[in-house]
């Protein structure tokens, strides 16, 4: 009995392999190309232009509430390079913008251990947190604000 399904590759998965035949190779291929082209055309063939590019904010609120007394934060946007200052540490990651949504990801930070004003490492740590988990981003008013689920994360006053 001869096996009439053409050739088989493995295909590892988050380290669960399986099977697929050839044609779903080929049709994963292309959608997997696809993928690319539109990605690399913006979906339209016209890049669209990235508002944050060049722009430098200092934190006003985290959830609605100032930073501590004698804290500096700050972010600074670049060619989808996001750095600056969570008030102890220096950090820096990717971001990456679609319409009005907002991805920050890969941040990394130095690992200082500051002590005054007291509680500034815990507020280090939820501004990373809250960082990474944005959505959405709104420039008004010489403020960015970026949201998750509608709701307002962090804002930011424009640097002069």
């Amino acid at each position: 009995g001869g096996n009439t399904a053409g050739p088989r590759f493995v295909l590892s998965v988050d380290g669960r392999a399986g099977t697929m035949g050839t044609g779903r190779i080929a049709a994963a291929g292309m959608l997997g190309l696809l993928v690319l082209a539109l990605t690399a055309c913006g979906g339209g063939g016209r890049s669209r232009p990235d508002p944050l590019h060049g722009t430098s904010w200092n934190l006003i609120s985290l959830e609605g509430t100032a930073p501590l007394p004698g804290t500096r934060i700050t972010v600074t946007f670049d060619a989808g390079v996001i750095q600056g200052s969570s008030g102890c540490n220096r950090f820096s990651g990717a971001y990456e913008i679609s319409g009005d949504r907002i991805a920050i990801h890969d941040v990394r930070s130095t690992l200082m251990a500051c002590i005054k004003p007291e509680g500034v490492m815990d507020q280090e740590q939820k501004f990373l947190a809250l960082l990474m988990s944005s959505e959405g981003y709104q420039i008004m008013d010489g403020r960015l604000q970026l949201t998750r689920s509608g709701q307002v994360l962090l804002t930011f006053m424009a640097e002069n």
